[in-house]
């Protein structure tokens, strides 16, 4: 039987991967997506495509983990995100890092809800 911790760290290495399918059979179908905004996104077959357009807007998105806490079905996760910014279709030579935290919620599992905390600031391209 899979551990949250195994499922949180399948899903990093899913979104690491960009891998759609994966991430899919990751989520709940019930799955809530909360970004460091506090917006919340449900369904998971509606985030696919959030995921599609993220990785499609931040190329070379990745997730760097280096501490891990788990109390019964959570999840804290730690680190790093890294990656590019798509501006017209180019992809710019510049790199963005920010130190960031993941919540997930299992459930059954899988994902019920996976929550980011960060600056958001890396989210404007240069100019």
């Amino acid at each position: 039987m899979d551990t949250p911790e195994s499922v949180a760290q399948a899903f990093a290495a899913a979104i690491n991967a960009e891998d759609l399918t994966a991430l899919r059979s990751l989520m709940a179908d019930d799955h809530i997506f909360v970004d460091a905004r506090g917006n919340k996104f449900a369904d998971a077959d509606k985030m696919l495509l959030g995921w599609q357009h993220f990785f499609h807007a931040y190329p070379d998105y990745r997730i760097a983990i280096s501490h891990t806490l788990v109390r019964e079905n959570l999840v804290a996760l730690f680190g790093q995100a890294t990656g590019k910014w798509r501006v017209n279709d180019l992809i710019l030579a510049e790199t963005w890092s920010v130190s960031a935290g993941w919540l997930a919620e299992i459930e059954a599992g899988k994902v019920k809800t996976w929550r980011v905390f960060c600056d958001t600031s890396w989210a404007t391209p240069p100019q």
